[in-house]
């Protein structure tokens, strides 16, 4: 995390189908839209009614946008946290303002929704390489977290296994 950093934490609805694809390092990106409106009680009519509303651009990496892919569709309710990032883009001449969120952590808002956790477990080399550089470091193979007993002959990726 750098310093002055501004993190938030939205919730909201996938406004849009959520792209995938594979970067020049190879690491995996997704990237959707977010739709946000937040709820007023009107103390007169007793009654709630639309807000203000805003559209955000929530990109991720590595497993976050391969789980985040497989998972959500549009119109799902989700609770994204990680960076706020306001970005200068050149369209038809003119200089807009994109805001976009480089999600660290998305999931299911379980105020509007159901949802069945899977846990997606890796092979230990598979998860070094698809940790963040930063996070990543050298492990002894006694300290490998993800070990599963009599997987060595299977691929990288194991299949889903309930929690």
């Amino acid at each position: 995390m750098a310093y002055n950093e501004s993190r938030v934490t939205i919730c909201g609805n996938v406004a849009s189908t959520v792209s995938h694809t594979k970067v020049g390092t190879g690491f995996s990106r997704a990237k959707f839209r977010l739709f946000t409106a937040e709820r007023v009680w009107d103390q007169e009519q007793r009654t709630w009614e639309d807000g203000a509303r805003m559209f955000l651009s929530v990109s991720c990496w590595r497993m976050l946008a391969d789980n985040a892919h497989a998972s959500l569709n549009k119109g799902d309710p989700v609770v994204v946290s990680g960076r706020l990032t306001i970005k200068d883009v050149d369209y038809e001449g003119k200089t807009r303002q994109i805001v976009e969120v480089e999600a660290t952590a998305i999931g299911p808002n379980l105020a509007m929704c159901t949802a069945t956790p899977v846990r997606t477990r890796l092979a230990p080399d598979a998860v070094e390489a698809r940790a963040a550089p930063e996070i990543a470091a050298p492990r002894k193979p006694d300290e490998l977290p993800l070990v599963l007993t009599g997987e060595a002959e299977h691929p990288k990726e194991v299949a889903e296994v309930p929690f």
